[in-house]
């Protein structure tokens, strides 16, 4: 069988590159590969570092990294250089490959020897774009094409280089990308044109589709703008002529627009296998983190999953390679498995259940009688009591439904990404830096936190601290200590922004009264920082005092964390053993396998009947008034939110009327 080299040329942007590698992998039967040649052009620690995991993972791996920056045509050249397989693919970082994706191009070119060059439909490529539908994902899409185009393709006017594939025989003849496109924009049309006048020809697969986000690793606007002008010039220069007659022949022959033809969605009612419902998409909430992530990875494996949601927030910066679906729009959805995600879309949730008669699953990722200081816990209680199924992120969890409110629970633990936290360095900084998060909650321990920033800047130590907040009103203790440097990171920050700071440090403080599993200790723990933790039940998944971390049983005696940090800074020796640990202890939590995990649990839940006490039926009736008629009225009628909110007041009893108007104020507004 022949093989495909997969050179991916990579200049920063790691969580990209974990998932495009994650995806090639996952969407390729291994036979296809030969070599994948993560090309580093001189990268920042953070992408380098990740490279070195996925070349520890993926067996076929070859990083070559650039001392100097050459750019983006010069790395690929390089990679070109290396390649030895009958095949090469070109793939951009920010290009996630769907099912087959790379069988199916070798197809084209098998059935056709004269093809050089060929290229799927992708979700960004100018003139070869097909934007992803609100409630679909890009593997439905690569699924849709193939089933309805198999086996076609169209001439090309212009190639698009994030997902491009060159025979042999084609290089041979035809040679490298032109270096006088320096960083990119314009070298792979003209390759085409170039190997056209050899004899090749250059095709667009339309049975095949992939996911781009488009220039993630570009610079600036103005950079870009500027480096598209000169390319363009130097393009038409060369060959301007040829050009015009192929954009003549194919507007009368645009795969685009066949596509669009043959292709019509509105017959068809998205069925997503897994619908999640997060009222909000927000940055400064990790369990939001969590549940896009599981969205993103349960669509590469190709479980269609989605969120429904009612608002996505302009704020939040991490990667979603799907479009979520709305509230308004759930008549237009038919799920298969609906889940909630936090006490309150319990209710909302069993409706949906109930109308399309499929199961329903609590997503607990926080023992929720606790929030908002235990005023809400009958609420709480009776989501968790009127569960179908229930998936918690810990064992504390689970111990809490069975013993508290005799439901059963099965458990998947949280996962980190390891191939974008694991810090494969040893921790040498000049000085010891301690990292803080407030977080702006009371049962998050700031107060707590607060106290121990003071009593750190009064110790006759030689210290960095890092402080991130999310509260812009937040009013921290006077540093009089000129010994004691203090960073304030303002949030709320990415993901990779707290990455790189949880990499420069050794000591992390959780002051946390309540934590259902704990993630970003364990997220420092995979950085090789010690955690220093209060005792919160959910840290037990993977928390050993004196061992991996430092557990404190006086959750509320500030004294009790500054003796610990003062053990740390005065033995270093202890410090670099625990810190060794953790890192250890972070291997076992790697998200790749937890995925493994869901795919396997969504694809066998099943639907469940619920008992309830009597008691309990009548304190629920309270919220079958406000959320079950809201969700009837919603899949019958599809009203403005704020249509509906005046009904369901006209149906509430007095006594919830004026608690619901606030809440229902404050979402108009939001």
């Amino acid at each position: 069988m022949k093989k495909c080299d997969i050179i991916i040329p990579i200049y920063n942007s790691p969580e990209w590159v974990k998932l495009c590698v994650y995806a090639l992998f996952k969407n390729t039967p291994d036979e296809f590969i030969e070599k994948v040649y993560l090309m580093n052009d001189n990268s920042d620690e953070l992408t380098e570092n990740c490279l070195i995991n996925l070349s520890k993972k993926y067996k076929k791996i070859e990083i070559y990294k650039n001392e100097k920056n050459l750019g983006f045509v010069k790395n690929v050249n390089r990679g070109l250089e290396l390649s030895k397989a009958e095949y090469v693919l070109l793939l951009n970082t920010d290009c996630l490959l769907g099912k087959d994706v790379i069988p199916r191009l070798i197809n084209h070119i098998e059935k056709n020897k004269n093809i050089g060059l060929i290229c799927p439909i992708s979700s960004n490529a100018a003139n070869l774009s097909y934007d992803i539908p609100q409630n679909y994902s890009y593997m439905q899409i690569n699924d849709m094409f193939y089933e309805k185009f198999k086996g076609m393709d169209f001439d090309a006017c212009t190639v698009v280089g994030n997902c491009l594939m060159i025979t042999r025989e084609c290089l041979k003849k035809t040679g490298k990308l032109d270096e006088a496109y320096g960083m990119g924009y314009g070298e792979e049309t003209d390759y085409q044109f170039k190997a056209h006048s050899k004899g090749f020809e250059a095709k667009v697969a339309i049975d095949t589709y992939v996911f781009h986000k488009s220039e993630v690793s570009f610079g600036t606007s103005i950079e870009k703008q500027k480096r598209l002008e000169a390319n363009r010039k130097l393009f038409f220069d060369r060959w301007g002529e040829e050009y015009n007659k192929k954009i003549e022949l194919y507007s009368k022959n645009d795969p685009i627009k066949y596509i669009m033809e043959n292709l019509n969605l509105d017959e068809k009612v998205p069925e997503p296998e897994v619908l999640f419902y997060l009222p909000d998409i927000h940055q400064n909430a990790g369990g939001v983190h969590i549940v896009v992530d599981i969205v993103n990875y349960l669509n590469i494996n190709g479980i269609f999953a989605n969120i429904l949601t009612q608002k996505l927030h302009d704020n939040y910066k991490e990667i979603m390679i799907f479009s979520p679906s709305y509230l308004s729009n759930i008549k237009n959805i038919k799920p298969k498995c609906i889940v909630g995600t936090i006490y309150p879309t319990i209710f909302y949730c069993n409706t949906i259940a109930e109308h399309y008669d499929i199961p329903c699953v609590n997503f607990m990722q926080g023992y929720e009688p606790c929030f908002d200081n235990s005023t809400i816990y009958n609420y709480a209680e009776l989501a968790c009591r009127s569960s179908q199924n229930i998936l918690a992120i810990s064992n504390f969890l689970k111990k809490q439904c069975k013993e508290n409110f005799n439901k059963e629970a099965e458990v998947i633990t949280n996962g980190i990404n390891i191939d974008l936290l694991y810090n494969n360095k040893e921790k040498n900084n000049e000085k010891i830096t301690i990292t803080m998060s407030f977080r702006d909650s009371f049962p998050k321990g700031d107060f707590i936190l607060a106290e121990i920033l003071k009593k750190l800047t009064v110790l006759e130590k030689d210290i960095n601290i890092n402080a991130i907040y999310v509260n812009q009103n937040m009013m921290f203790p006077i540093n009089n200590n000129e010994k004691v440097n203090i960073n304030y990171y303002e949030g709320p920050l990415d993901r990779k922004q707290i990455n790189k700071i949880l990499e420069q440090s050794d000591i992390y403080i959780d002051t946390s009264l309540m934590e259902g599993f704990g993630l970003m200790s364990l997220e420092a723990m995979a950085n090789g920082v010690v955690p220093i933790l209060s005792e919160s039940f959910g840290i037990d998944e993977y928390a050993i005092d004196n061992e991996n971390c430092f557990i404190i049983k006086e959750v509320n005696n500030p004294n009790e964390y500054i003796k610990k940090i003062e053990e740390l800074i005065k033995d270093n020796k202890k410090l670099k053993s625990m810190s060794k640990n953790a890192k250890e202890t972070s291997l076992k939590f790697d998200i790749d396998d937890r995925i493994d995990e869901y795919i396997k649990y969504f694809k066998n839940v099943s639907k469940k009947e619920i008992q309830l006490t009597d008691i309990e039926k009548e304190k629920i009736k309270e919220f079958e008034v406000t959320y079950d008629k809201l969700f009837v009225q919603t899949i019958k009628e599809c009203g403005t939110k704020r249509k509906i909110y005046k009904k369901i007041l006209s149906l509430l009893p007095s006594k919830l009327k004026n608690k619901v108007k606030e809440i229902m104020i404050k979402m108009l507004q939001d």
